[in-house]
């Protein structure tokens, strides 16, 4: 599959998939869709998200989806400086939203077209997606995230080649 740039996003559906056995009930749940502008805010303007993700932008304009729209979605801007995160109604639940943020953090370089070179749910994003689960979903959580994302093959941008291999 595809990704919006005409990448292989080989990897989407796997970690989709890992996602949902890590916390099939996708975790908190927000009641009020000012609660996910207010937990993305909080998220984005701690001293860690400065630290963690140190080109990624400190803010984001949140909106809306209705029901009926399939996806959720996050985007950042080619100079890496705003974003946008759309969340679908009826998906406003910790898994959702740190995904998006994911996004966020794993999307955005100051140099123009730098990070366009990666498919959406490559190495870059799944890291991201490690630290931000095992931040806001905890330690256990991010374990299982961890062994679903392994389970199926998924690509860390951090992983070393393995002692012994040819890579």
């Amino acid at each position: 599959m595809n990704d919006v740039d005409g990448h292989d996003d080989r990897f989407q559906h796997a970690v989709y998939a890992a996602e949902s056995d890590a916390l099939p009930d996708g975790g908190r749940r927000f009641r009020r869709f000012a609660d996910v502008e207010r937990f993305v805010d909080a998220a984005m303007t701690e001293l860690w998200w400065e630290e963690q993700f140190p080109d990624a932008p400190v803010s984001a304009q949140i909106h809306r989806r209705s029901r009926g729209a399939t996806f959720s979605a996050a985007y950042v801007t080619d100079d890496g400086w705003d974003a946008v995160i759309w969340i679908r109604d009826g998906s406003w639940d910790a898994v959702t939203v740190v995904h998006e943020l994911a996004h966020v953090a794993s999307g955005s370089w100051r140099e123009p077209q730098r990070w366009a070179s990666e498919p959406g749910h490559g190495p870059r994003f799944v890291a991201a997606l490690c630290e931000l689960w095992r931040r806001h979903l905890g330690v256990h959580a991010y374990g299982a995230l961890r062994l679903a994302l392994v389970e199926r093959g998924v690509i860390f941008a951090h992983q070393d080649p393995v002692p012994g291999s040819s890579r």
